[in-house]
């Protein structure tokens, strides 16, 4: 029996297995032996577990143990240089079918990464996109002109939108998007090391190289040369072509990227991350277990945070989700609403709609209302009751207007802007009176940054000038005129402003859906909108709502954002000027 008696919690007991070669039919052997966390030195083993039903055979102890293909070819990378080293690797080190095993293990897991004497991260096999990242990092100083033969202009841009395709291809290992590898980086006290392959690389080396290329790529500031044939074929050898994952997932894998460059810094000195931060985290990431996408983040808890989590893998993940969603609600703390506004929401089934299914949350896709959040709440914090059987969430606010028709504006790039264009036409017929500029509609929050130009005149110009398919725009962003830096425009060029501008819009609105209130106003939401929807502000969100109203309730469709009222000082002005009436909503 390979796991004789369950691990003691009592004394923080864990397991640590030894490489200690190879058998004599090729298989990895290893030892396996049982110690007190306190007392132990080990390297941790970050990596993806893999399918499950595709496994490979090692040696434990003289058992034979089905590890998954990945992890087998992990340890078999490792046997090169950790043979008598201790490793501490969760699928073989917890008896995983011992589920009261696993409940007590889970919360010593901030423990035991912040424990180890190291971190191996295995990414995988090489391929063309490891291969080149080697090769740029090899350099002595990593920007982007190194490795750039001709240092013209468009071979200049045409290497940046190579590495741009690489870092890309490297965001879409597997590794990234697991859950709980963001505390297994951020816990480690030493720089953890990647292993891809037959190469190694540390931490530090590949986000200051990552860094490096985003600081020369943000001075492009347009999509010159985005779809330059040489950029092409290295992306089809990628296999990076692909519009829709370019348009929701790679944007959500780069910025995965962007936010480890600085996170494991920021963690180092706070030593501990809010539950509503925790929440964010999970975006795009996955579990094998729905319970993981907040048990996967307990190292990163604070103390006290921790309390309000009882690891119990015999409970229904719902009652978990349905705790982390109160908290966000009733939360003190302003980034609580601000998330809970970020959050796709998707049919009950089962359960009250504002109870988010946390393995479902996505920065980028339509369902998000991460780009069309405020700057700030309004009227927070916000008054929070519940029914007696917790089934319905009261929250005061005010009733925006019935939504009376919608549209859905289309997911492709291609096209996408005169789709806009059409759109906005219809829209506007169904106005009654005239409508406000909708740049800051279609271009969203900017990610946080603020607006794109000081002057909001001279966006609303080169937005009408995008929205007009006669404008002579594709020659004029070509020209000379077009590439010359402007004093209007803040020292950009039109042709970087009308690109930055196109893809906000991009990102604000594809896939989502265009809508029409009963008191003229023009909105962007989720694709589920419809008419009969309602539009209302909850004291102490950071964005309207779309409820769909029911027999005693209403449920959450998702965000929205209005033309008008994209920030809180507006959203007051407007409800102070028609005097709204403060409403209860009752939301099940």
């Amino acid at each position: 029996m390979l796991y004789p008696q369950r691990l003691d919690a009592a004394t923080w007991e864990i397991r640590t297995i030894t490489i200690t070669g190879q058998d004599g039919n090729d298989l990895i052997a290893c030892s396996l032996d049982t110690v007190r966390l306190t007392e132990a030195t080990y390297t941790a083993l970050s990596y993806v577990w893999g399918d499950p039903t595709f496994t490979k055979p090692i040696v434990v102890d003289g058992h034979v143990f089905q590890a998954t293909v990945n992890l087998e070819v992990a340890l078999r990378n490792l046997s090169k240089d950790f043979v008598g080293k201790p490793l501490w690797v969760d699928a073989i080190c917890i008896n995983q079918q011992d589920t009261a095993e696993k409940n007590q293990q889970v919360p010593l897991m901030g423990e035991l990464y912040s424990r180890a004497a190291g971190v191996v991260i295995w990414l995988g096999e090489s391929d063309p996109a490891m291969e080149m990242l080697m090769e740029g990092m090899a350099q002595e100083a990593p920007t982007l002109r190194a490795g750039v033969e001709d240092t013209s202009k468009r071979l200049h841009e045409i290497g940046i939108r190579k590495r741009e395709s690489m870092f890309m291809a490297i965001a879409r290992r597997p590794w990234w998007k697991r859950i709980w590898v963001v505390q297994e980086a951020l816990l480690s006290q030493e720089d953890p090391i990647f292993r891809c392959g037959p190469h190694e690389f540390t931490w530090s080396r590949f986000f200051a190289f990552f860094l490096a290329h985003y600081k020369e790529a943000e001075k492009l500031g347009s999509t010159s040369n985005e779809r330059a044939p040489e950029v092409s074929e290295w992306q089809e050898r990628l296999g990076s072509q692909d519009s829709e994952h370019y348009k929701y997932g790679a944007g959500s894998d780069v910025i995965t990227l962007s936010v480890y460059a600085t996170v494991r810094n920021d963690f180092q000195r706070i030593n501990h991350v809010p539950l509503s931060a925790i929440v964010a985290m999970g975006f795009d990431r996955a579990a094998t277990v729905p319970h993981d996408y907040i048990y996967g983040f307990l190292g990163l808890m604070s103390e006290h945070d921790t309390t309000l989590v009882d690891v119990d893998y015999n409970s229904s993940h719902w009652d978990l989700y349905r705790a982390f969603a109160e908290n966000l609600v009733a939360s003190e703390d302003e980034d609580g609403t601000k998330v809970f506004s970020t959050l796709c929401f998707s049919d009950g089934e089962g359960r009250p709609s504002w109870v988010p299914d946390f393995g479902r949350q996505s920065m980028l896709g339509p369902q998000s209302g991460m780009l069309l959040t405020m700057d700030k709440s309004w009227q927070f914090p916000p008054a929070v009751w519940f029914s007696d059987d917790n089934e319905v969430l009261m929250l005061a606010g005010v009733l925006l207007g019935d939504i009376i028709w919608s549209r859905h504006i289309q997911a492709s790039q291609d096209g996408l802007l005169s789709n806009i264009s059409g759109t906005v036409d219809l829209a506007r017929r169904e106005t009654a009176a005239g409508t406000p500029s909708l740049t800051r509609l279609f271009t969203g929050n900017n990610g946080g940054r603020g607006p794109l130009l000081k002057n909001d005149a001279e966006s609303d110009r080169w937005w009408e000038h995008l929205m007009d398919d006669a404008f002579p725009m594709k020659a004029l962003l070509s020209s000379e005129t077009g590439q010359e830096a402007r004093g209007e425009l803040d020292g950009l060029t039109i042709s970087s402003v009308c690109s930055q501008l196109a893809a906000s819009a991009l990102l604000t609105s594809a896939g989502r859906s265009l809508f029409v209130t009963t008191n003229s106003q023009i909105g962007i939401g989720v694709p589920r909108c419809q008419p009969g929807d309602v539009v209302v502000y909850l004291y102490g969100m950071c964005a309207p709502f779309v409820l769909r109203p029911e027999a005693d309730h209403y449920t959450i469709i998702g965000a929205a954002r209005i033309a008008g009222l994209e920030d809180a000082a507006l959203l007051e002005r407007y409800c102070t000027e028609y005097r709204l009436a403060e409403a209860t909503f009752r939301l099940g």
